[in-house]
Parts: structure tokens; sequence; C-alpha cells
């Protein structure tokens, strides 16, 4: 994987703004909810490097916890749908009584644009990042049980799986000890996926009022608020937005070199 550029490239973007998040306290100059009339929609300058929104609040420090929400819901919406889609779509998998209900019901819910299940679910659980997160796991749970499902279908085929059977071993036993341990590569290339559609999504609920609360510094709710003021203040949105555009570059271009790193039919391709 280290020999694989884009995987370097990703890790590097990835690193850099989890320290980043990480150290948000420390590196923001003002608090990111302070309110300074006085200094509203001033450009960037040494007191503020990023500028200051139609409120005076110093942009650079609202990214900064911007960057820092959208990762920690990223994580949380990768946990929440690994955790609905795996036990789905190893049963589906598996199981092949099971197979036809479980997966029409993840047909279900991939049926509904992502976008307009998630606004949906908001507005069922109420605006807060923890139910953000809900929304969005729950949202992008049939990618993860589809992508296990067909690794499952082809794993339980292996004479190792048969073997296992031979010997009298119980279907829970088999399918913890010998089938999840081998579907878990494309499960992690999947994750990194589903994060990056996670910040996407979150950005995308915020803007449009269906997100975090509006006092919680979030990358979709500053571009929502700076939009009115692209022409007066420009900085308001393009500093939200080039974090955004990097942490969805990061994670695809992870997710690709995983993707390589993991495929059998390129790993050979490369030793031939």
């Amino acid at each position: 994987m280290l020999r694989r550029p884009i995987v370097i490239l990703g890790g590097l973007i990835l690193i850099g703004l989890l320290m980043v998040a990480a150290l948000a306290p420390l590196l923001a100059p003002a608090n990111p909810q302070r309110m300074e009339i006085a200094d509203r929609l001033k450009p960037p300058s040494a007191a503020h490097p990023l500028g200051t929104d139609d409120f005076g609040r110093d942009v650079f420090s609202r990214v900064l916890y911007g960057v820092r929400l959208s990762l920690a819901i990223g994580i949380a919406v990768v946990v929440i749908s690994t955790a609905i889609g795996l036990p789905v779509g190893l049963a589906a998998g598996y199981m092949p009584r099971l197979d036809n209900v479980l997966m029409r019901l993840m047909d279900a819910l991939m049926a509904f644009p992502a976008v307009i299940l998630a606004i949906a679910l908001m507005a069922a659980l109420g605006p807060s990042a923890v139910n953000v997160a809900v929304a969005l796991g729950i949202v992008y749970s049939p990618r993860m049980a589809r992508i296990i499902r067909g690794s499952v279908l082809v794993v339980r085929e292996f004479e190792y799986v048969t073997a296992a059977r031979s010997l009298g071993l119980s279907d829970a036993m088999i399918m913890a000890r010998h089938v999840l341990p081998n579907c878990m590569s494309p499960v992690i290339v999947q994750g990194t996926f589903i994060f990056a559609y996670a910040v996407l999504g979150e950005a995308l609920l915020s803007f449009l009022g269906a997100g975090v609360p509006p006092h919680i510094p979030s990358l979709g709710t500053i571009l929502s608020g700076g939009r009115v003021y692209m022409g007066q203040a420009p900085w308001i949105t393009v500093f939200p937005g080039l974090a955004i555009m990097l942490l969805v570059i990061g994670l695809n271009l992870f997710g690709d070199g995983l993707r390589d790193a993991f495929d059998p039919r390129l790993l050979r391709a490369g030793t031939a």
C-alpha cells in the first residue's frame, strides 16, 4: 500500500485534517460562536486569517470546528451503517431462506433518494448531531449490506467453509470464524466511501436547515449563511467549500488505494 501514491496522498490529507480537528480548540483564534457585529464581513487579515461572517464570527475558527464535526459524524455514520448492514448482509448471503426478505427490505430503503430519506428521518428525529449520524447511518446501511452479501455469497462456497460444515460446526460459528473475517476487505473499502458520502450528506442537510442546530458550527451551515454574501464576502463560502472538497478527495483517494491494494486481480497483475 505504501508504494501506491494515491494511498499516501489520501492518507496525508486525512491525517492532516484529523490533526487539525483534534487541535481545533488550540488552533482556533476565537470562539466560533462569539459574535462581533463591529467586525462583520471583514476580509482575511492577521486577526482573522479567513475573515469574518455576517455576524462578525471568525470563519477560520468556524471551519476548524466544522471539520471536526464532519469527521465525528462521518465516523459515527460508518459505525452505524456497518452495525446495521453487516449482520443483514451476512445473514442474507449465508442463509438463502433469509436472502429474499432481507434484501427486499434493503432494496426498499435504496428506492428512496438518499437525501429525501435523510430529510424525512431528520424531520422525525429532530435536529441534532447524533440524529444526523443516525439518519445517515440508516440511509447508507443498504450499501454496506449489499457489499457484504456479495462477498459472503462467494466465501460460503470455499472449501474451508465446506470442511467446517462437515466437522459439525454451527452456522453461527462458521459465519463468525470463517466467513466474516474473509469478507472484511470490501467492508473496509466501502467504509471509506460511506465516510465521504456522510461528510457530503451532513453538509447538505445542514445547508438545507435539516441537520445540526444553527448555533453549532457546521460546514454546511457556514455555506448556507454565506451564500447571500457571495459577491460581497466570498471567503465565507470559499473556505468551508475547500474544506469539504479536501475531506472528500482525501477519503476517495484513500478508498481507491485500499480497493486497489485488496483486489487480488490487481495484486496478481502487479507481481506478474
